[in-house]
Order: structure tokens, then sequence, then C-alpha cells
């Protein structure tokens, strides 16, 4: 008990030491407060995760730590954000294509695309990334490779193992929101 209440102690104090400074640098890479917010958090959980190392560390030692899980975390977060811009880009630059598309099929698709979201977060982010570019967009292993930043053939196996992860949870399911999904898995 006593060492529960010690390491909460240390929270606490860490947190009105730091929580400031790690705003300040989640902030100034991101430029965005909720997501410099998130960065505060993680960064916290982190800490407390790895309660053993705090206390093992001099003041100046620990201020670095921080410091440096805050910002990398945030850099992290930048990378994620610059991805989804490319994205978006590319997606913009099909806009023509989606057009022609019926709204009542793409309400369909959106819904579809918000179940089986949840489904997906048992994959880790990038076999989700990958496997929501291939199914969902039906972009090339090519174009996924250039929005990821890695190579094709990374692409290709990483989406081989997401699908079957998915096929694996989804396997005896028989819900309409799945049938969908099941022909690309």
């Amino acid at each position: 008990m006593k060492t529960k209440n010690k390491d909460y102690e240390k929270m606490v104090e860490l947190y009105e030491l730091y929580e400031q400074k790690i705003y300040y640098v989640a902030y100034s890479i991101l430029n965005n407060i909720q997501q410099a917010e998130d960065i505060v958090q993680e960064t916290f959980i982190i800490l407390y995760q790895n309660m053993e190392k705090i206390y093992s560390l001099n003041t100046e030692e620990l201020k670095r730590y921080i410091l440096r899980i805050a910002k990398n975390k945030s850099i992290d977060g930048y990378r994620k954000n610059k991805r989804h811009e490319m994205f978006l880009d590319e997606y913009q630059k099909e806009s023509p294509e989606v057009a022609d598309e019926n709204i009542e099929e793409w309400e369909q698709r959106s819904i579809c695309e918000v179940q089986i979201d949840t489904l997906l977060t048992e994959l880790n982010d990038s076999y989700r990334q990958i496997f929501k570019y291939k199914v969902f967009y039906n972009l090339t292993y090519q174009e996924i490779s250039k929005i990821m930043g890695i190579t094709e053939v990374n692409a290709r196996k990483q989406f081989e193992r997401a699908r079957k992860r998915v096929q694996n949870m989804i396997g005896g399911l028989e819900n309409d929101e799945f049938k969908e999904l099941q022909k690309y898995v």
C-alpha cells in the first residue's frame, strides 16, 4: 500500500513540475491543442508504466527522460499527421470518381467502415492503415507504400498479415456488417 501511495505522490509531483513543459514541447511540434493535450496524457502513462526507472534517475536525467518521451511522442504524431495529409491529397485527386458514386452507396460504405473500424481496433496502427487503404480505398500496394513511406513489398506483407488476422477474428461471424468485408479477406 505504501508503494502505491509513494508512486501516486511521485506522479502528482511530476505532473505539477512537467505538465506545462510537456505541453509546450508537444504543441511546438504539432501546432494542435488537442493533440498536445493527448501527448501530455500519453507521456504520463509511459512514466507511470516505468516508475522503477523514474526513481533511479537524478533530477536532470529525469527531466531529459520526460521531455524526450514527449518529444518522441510528438514527432510520431507529426509523422502520422503528414501521412494523413498525403492520403487526403491523393484522395482529392480522385474526386471525379467519387462524384460519380451514388450517395446511398457512399453512405452504406461509410456505415460499413465505421462498424469494421471497431473490429480493426484489434490490429496495430500500421496494419489497420494498410488494411483500410487496400480494402476501403482500393489503393494499390505502390500507392500505399508512397503514402506510408514503406516499401511496396512491406505494404503487401503487412496487408497479408492484417488480412489473416481479420479473417481469424470474423471467422464464424455471419452478421450482415461483415459480409461485405469477408469478400476481401
